[in-house]
């Protein structure tokens, strides 16, 4: 594809980008800051347009993947699942991660704790359930164990239930007991755990009505 550049044309609907024209033939386009350094009449080997082509589709990927982190921090796994989607190619991939690990944009460690400490302030989980979510986003065990280390299951499942027992009132203690329950399993606390959440709350309830 070397030649001679004979036309830069920026493009009516993305006006961010520009046509390049090789020997009076389209040949490719580029972001405008790249194609700024080009001007007619000058000839690009095929070694040129190979870096100018890579260069491009490095930049269109790394802003992909910061509008993707823009909505909330992503694992690493995230990231390359969503570059992968858009077909971009295993070393721009590659190349965008390291940029954004270098910028600290990604961090397994960091994205690990943030979701745990974002669960537990809005959408309370059990250690089980914390443990698969994060290894869905593909965090290694140990990343996941020391996110996991502050936990404290007990607490968080009578938090939890103390907080929806007044939904239950009306009912007797079998059925407070079942669906209660059944909400804190979906919540991935094992049985131990809700069984002590149950009687914790249930209290709560006899306390309101002998008032």
């Amino acid at each position: 594809m070397n030649g001679i550049v004979t036309q830069l044309q920026l493009q009516r609907r993305h006006t961010d980008r520009v046509n390049v024209f090789l020997d009076e033939e389209f040949a490719f386009s580029l972001a405008l800051d790249l194609a700024a350094g080009l001007a007619r009449g000058q000839a690009l080997s095929d070694a040129e347009v190979e870096r100018l082509r890579a260069e491009d589709a490095y930049r269109g990927a790394l802003d992909r993947a910061l509008r993707f982190l823009g909505a909330r921090p992503r694992s690493q796994r995230e990231v390359d699942a969503h570059l992968r989607e858009r077909e971009v190619a295993d070393p721009v991939r590659r190349r965008v991660i390291q940029r954004l690990e270098a910028l600290a944009l990604v961090d397994d460690r960091a994205f690990a704790d943030w979701w745990v400490a974002n669960r537990g302030a809005s959408q309370p989980r059990g250690r089980l359930a914390l443990q698969s979510e994060l290894a869905a986003r593909g965090l290694d065990r140990d990343t996941i164990e020391d996110a996991l280390a502050a936990v404290d299951d007990a607490s968080s499942a009578e938090d939890l239930a103390r907080s929806r027992a007044g939904r239950y009132r009306g009912l007797d203690r079998a059925g407070f007991e079942r669906k209660l329950g059944g909400y804190l399993r979906r919540r991935g606390f094992d049985y131990d755990v809700v069984r002590h959440a149950l009687d914790a709350a249930w209290s709560s309830i006899e306390d309101l009505e002998a008032r």
